[in-house]
């Protein structure tokens, strides 16, 4: 965890095993050739109290001759995950504060009950390996946990013998949080069962830490054959992945596009792979906070929130103009000469029309239900809605495809089907040439 010359910033909370770690930590740092920096967030929380845990933290700093940095946190609201976004400020604050400190390890004074406590809860929360493996002694190669093997009850006996004095918080016990509940009810029933109920959970989880560190080197692997270079996922590859690793593979997709797991569960993991088995080739599976994953046929995307179809009033559209969408389409209009110069459109972003049959102007909207046109070399009339699942165009594409009317009727879909209408022939004298553009299409 340590070598000689590194700088540690303690995160000192005034609780017991926060308080005896620093302790711990003082009486090394010859021995080790370190040194030390305290740091203590102020959450606000709990009014007075807050404050004396505070106070605590840094009398005991001063104390032992250790400066101390302390902060106060934004207000968090009440309400779900209240314990993780808490986490969440305080990790970032022990991060800038080991920047301005320059210090090169944060340790925190997670004890071998945490380590049990927390495996239980990510058990009842239907985990997988990695969850259960608990907290890592060593986190990122930066935050170490140097009492995981040490009992809640070592810790005590230590601060007894150095009289050292520690805070203690009143929220460990209200019952509306899990991990409380776990810590009162469930591990004095364990003990009873087994005495050491709380080393074999810690030791159960160390194993699995070093299973899923193992795994995780594996899982980088597959993700960087299954990513494509806009970030989304191919379905063949995580379809193609041996069972027990499909959910791994989302797991790490995932944390690479959003940065965190937080609110994520195995659940959610699971419906990813269930939508990518599936036989539709368009769906969705909704994530806590208002996300989605989408399928788009062959790949799975995480656009983040959810996405809304695109809603376009009509636009008129006649030669020598342009008409711009809230979708990023752009489509313009140009008359032209009609001879031997002449040049045929180079993909479906082009359509051409004889002149003489082109009333204007030309009506650019986005689909409606019931839209059906005659395609190119085809008798009758089809749903455009087939039309693009034939083509393999992913929902939101369709709900933001713009559709260009020719006197009432769909002349062109941009870069899905052109109509029958108004071909060009030997005796056509001038022409409306089309084109579409849009971010990322056509080079543009």
């Amino acid at each position: 965890m340590l070598v000689p010359g590194d700088r540690v910033l303690v995160a000192v909370s005034g609780g017991p095993d926060s308080v005896a770690l620093l302790g711990a930590l003082v009486t090394l740092t010859e021995a080790l050739g370190v040194s030390l920096c305290a740091a203590h967030l102020n959450h606000g929380l709990r009014g007075e109290e807050s404050l004396r845990d505070q106070r605590c933290a840094e009398d005991v700093a001063q104390r032992f001759g250790v400066p101390c940095v302390v902060g106060v946190a934004d207000a968090l609201h009440r309400g779900s995950n209240l314990e993780a976004r808490a986490r969440q400020q305080r990790y970032a604050f022990l991060s800038g504060a080991a920047g301005e400190q320059r210090c090169t390890k944060i340790a925190t004074g997670h004890t071998m009950d945490d380590q049990a406590e927390t495996m239980l809860m990510r058990l009842l929360r239907g985990t997988g390996s990695d969850g259960l493996a608990g907290i890592l002694a060593v986190r990122e190669g930066s935050i170490i946990r140097p009492l995981i093997e040490c009992s809640r009850a070592e810790v005590l006996a230590f601060l007894r013998a150095r009289q050292l004095p520690f805070c203690e918080d009143s929220s460990n016990h209200d019952f509306r949080f899990l991990r409380n509940r776990i810590r009162h009810e469930v591990m004095p029933l364990l003990a009873a069962i087994s005495p050491t109920a709380r080393r074999n959970l810690a030791a159960a989880a160390e194993i699995l830490g070093d299973e899923a560190a193992f795994l995780r080197e594996h899982d980088a692997r597959l993700l960087a054959v299954a990513l494509a270079p806009d970030g989304s996922l191919a379905v063949p590859a995580l379809v193609g992945a041996a069972a027990p690793l499909r959910a791994r593979l989302v797991r790490a997709w995932l944390r690479e596009r959003r940065g965190d797991l937080l609110g994520l569960s195995g659940t959610h993991f699971r419906a990813v792979v269930n939508l990518a088995r599936g036989s539709r080739p368009n769906g969705r599976v909704r994530l806590p906070g208002g996300q989605w994953v989408v399928r788009e046929y062959g790949c799975l995307r995480y656009p983040g929130g959810e996405e809304l179809p695109v809603v376009e009033t009509e636009h008129l559209l006649v030669p020598g103009s342009t008409v711009c969408l809230q979708s990023g389409w752009r489509i313009g209009a140009e008359l032209e000469s009609f001879g031997e110069d002449w040049r045929r459109p180079m993909d479906l972003l082009e359509a051409v029309a004889d002149a003489a049959a082109v009333a204007v102007p030309l009506v650019v909207r986005t689909l409606r239900p019931g839209d059906r046109i005659q395609p190119l070399g085809v008798r009758g009339h089809r749903k455009l809605q087939d039309v693009m699942v034939d083509r393999k165009l992913p929902l939101q594409a369709r709900r933001s495809c713009p559709v260009v009317e020719l006197d009432g009727e769909i002349f062109w879909v941009p870069g899905v089907v052109r109509s029958n209408r108004a071909l060009v022939t030997p005796a056509t004298r001038s022409t409306v040439r089309l084109s579409a553009q849009k971010t990322g299409v056509a080079g543009t």
